[in-house]
């Protein structure tokens, strides 16, 4: 780690934690979520000490129905119904004093968004990806965006179903799909989307996945610089970012490639 990311996490890291308890239920964890747009939140016990992490794969994880064809017999399980049942336990967590660089290695090894912020052992806050691309901002990286995009990029028509779109999801074991018109991005259907589609009638989700998915995306040419890049995200609070290059898609850049700049 070069001193370029020796900043405190303090320096960065939201200074409000926003917890759960253990007995909280799913349906109120995930209005948490969505209220603060968040991608997970930790769950801390009645002394403040903390106990576990809750994310919205977790969410969908619970929330998959199988998806069956007419006539075919679907077991259905009564499903867990408390942040206890769902939470994982083994929670990655960070000083509040660690260089940043420190906490951007700690995500990469663990493959996860966030870590949580301690001081004294106990959890003060969290720094997420986006919380670090604020560094990236302000070191005004250079390197262009098709330097960390992500390639190749699983996709799903415009035109094919919700209910293809949830399937791809489980199959490819992925955070979120891109939607395309022919070959270009039109939108995302990520974990959020298909938690909430569950919700609707089982007819519904052979509609297309364009009703259901997120325009919330930003497309910028493969050659913008990383620092652009981080500003366009965090000020239009997006966790992705499609590359594209004469009228074509060619990648995607999230939160989590960002930071990976931090341990290159």
């Amino acid at each position: 780690m070069t001193t370029l990311w020796a900043t405190p996490v303090r320096e960065y890291a939201s200074e409000t934690l926003v917890s759960v308890r253990p007995d909280t239920s799913l349906s109120e964890v995930h209005a948490r979520l969505l209220e603060h747009d968040f991608s997970a939140v930790p769950v801390v016990d009645e002394h403040g000490a903390l106990v576990g992490i809750l994310s919205t794969t977790d969410l969908l994880r619970e929330a998959r129905l199988e998806i069956a064809a007419p006539g075919d017999v679907v077991r259905i399980t009564p499903p867990p119904r408390l942040a206890r049942d769902l939470m994982r336990r083994n929670v990655v967590t960070v000083d509040h004093d660690a260089p940043l660089g420190h906490a951007a290695g700690d995500m990469m090894k663990h493959h996860i968004h966030r870590v949580v912020v301690t001081r004294d052992g106990k959890p003060v806050g969290i720094l997420s990806t986006r919380d670090a691309m604020r560094a990236i901002l302000r070191e005004r990286i250079e390197s262009p965006l098709e330097r960390i995009m992500t390639v190749p990029v699983e996709t799903i028509d415009e035109g094919d179903t919700i209910r293809a779109a949830i399937e791809r999801l489980d199959d490819a074991n992925v955070r979120g799909l891109v939607v395309v018109d022919g070959s270009w991005p039109v939108g995302v259907f990520t974990h959020t989307e298909a938690i909430q589609a569950r919700a609707l009638p089982p007819v519904f989700l052979d509609s297309p996945v364009e009703r259901v998915m997120s325009y919330e995306t930003i497309c910028l040419d493969i050659k913008t610089p990383l620092y652009r890049v981080a500003g366009h995200a965090i000020q239009m609070r997006v966790r992705r970012i499609l590359a594209v290059h004469d009228r074509e898609f060619r990648g995607i850049v999230s939160g989590f490639d960002l930071v990976r700049v931090m341990t290159l």
